[in-house]
């Protein structure tokens, strides 16, 4: 058991790199189970290396790591094990839109656990005929003696099953939205592994609900709809895990060329590792991964300038610029995926060796936000000179 630490472990140093190993050893080990096992040894190592706690400053108890910092680490723990890094996500959201918030004795509440490691999920989405992104919601808030009640059903609940906080979005009285943080411990609170997508299948991105659930008055704060910002750092965190799939995806190719008995009969060379089609096929997945670490390393520093500078002008550039990202960097990770198999065989498609899931998961990550969408608002910027919606999806 890893000793938890006074202060978040250093992103630069060996122990991180012993963290990352052994994260990648536990995922390895539970791929080769027949059974369905979540990552709980590595969620708990990460509570215990503070790793969530890294975007504070120091003065908080934080490492005062800049966005370019904090999306190598995602992504360099989605190249051993995405589902890890994808359950994160709820977190450093919402340590983002605290640091952001401000000074209130909630804020300082809630960055005072974030600091001691622990980690926050997310109850934001709801199935109805509400269009998404509208902030109606049918799960509700209801004022109850001094405090509230909180009833209602979440969907894609990201990591919460892993998480000791949640906050929950609901509906109030006059048409009002508000955002609760509760423990997920809490009575009336359940959170269910009923995620059944076919990729990123532990994140635990099933269904939590709350039946009559106590929310202090302190808990829960009003969500301004006049307040809404851009919020870039939601979506190029997606993109950082999807670059370190790509980087798992490159090492998976060596690996396939590297241990190949036989080549196609038809090949270049005697030996898989001497066919110069084989190793150009890896050479364009490997640039595929620099490409997409590069492009989310710009992008994030476009964030970190927004806040040296916040302005609407910054911000706006720093939305754009992560949905060029997102937009092109799919496309790209996509094709690495099916590539992966040009350099394998058919041999490489076997149930055991588990490759499928590169694909999966990608495909599942950029079902988040079609790029469609995307791509229409950025021409429309260009041709129109209208700026990109402030709704979230940005």
């Amino acid at each position: 058991m890893v000793k938890i630490l006074s202060e978040p472990i250093d992103i630069h140093s060996e122990s991180f790199e012993t963290l990352l190993s052994t994260i990648k050893e536990d995922a390895q080990a539970r791929r080769a189970q027949p059974e369905r096992l979540l990552p709980l040894k590595a969620i708990q190592l990460i509570k215990e290396a503070k790793l969530g706690a890294i975007r504070l400053p120091k003065e908080l108890g934080g490492a005062d790591v800049t966005t370019v910092e904090l999306l190598d680490v995602v992504r360099r723990l989605a190249s051993v094990d995405p589902d890890v890094a994808h359950a994160l996500r709820a977190h450093f959201i919402f340590t983002e839109d605290n640091l952001a918030a401000p000074t209130s004795e909630e804020r300082t509440r809630r960055l005072q656990f974030i600091a001691k490691g622990e980690l926050v999920g997310n109850a934001t989405t709801e199935i109805s005929s509400k269009p998404q992104g509208s902030k109606q919601y049918e799960t509700l808030l209801s004022e109850k003696n001094e405090d509230y009640e909180l009833n209602g059903k979440k969907y894609f609940t990201t990591g919460t099953l892993y998480a000791d906080w949640v906050y929950v979005v609901s509906a109030g009285e006059n048409d009002k939205v508000f955002v609760s943080v509760i423990p997920t411990n809490r009575e009336g609170v359940d959170v269910y592994d009923d995620w059944d997508g076919f990729g990123q299948q532990l994140t635990a991105s099933g269904t939590a609900t709350f039946t009559n659930v106590l929310v202090k008055r302190h808990e829960t704060i009003e969500l301004k709809r006049e307040q809404q910002n851009y919020v870039p750092i939601r979506q190029i965190f997606l993109q950082a895990v999807i670059s370190g799939i790509v980087e798992a995806i490159v090492e998976d190719s060596v690996h396939l060329v590297k241990n190949r008995k036989r080549t196609f009969t038809h090949g270049a060379a005697e030996i898989a590792q001497d066919d110069p089609l084989l190793l150009q096929t890896i050479g364009e997945i490997q640039a595929t991964a620099f490409t997409l670490k590069s492009l989310i390393r710009e992008a994030a520093r476009a964030i970190d300038l927004t806040l040296e500078n916040p302005s609407i002008e910054t911000k706006h550039e720093a939305a754009l610029q992560v949905a060029y990202v997102k937009v092109i960097g799919e496309q790209l990770a996509l094709q690495a995926s099916t590539k992966l198999f040009d350099v394998g065989g058919a041999s490489a498609t076997r149930q055991g060796l588990y490759l499928d899931r590169h694909w999966r998961n990608i495909r599942t990550i950029a079902s988040h936000n079609p790029s469609s969408y995307k791509l229409k608002d950025i021409g429309n910027y260009l041709v129109n000179n209208e700026n990109l919606p402030i709704n979230g999806y940005y």
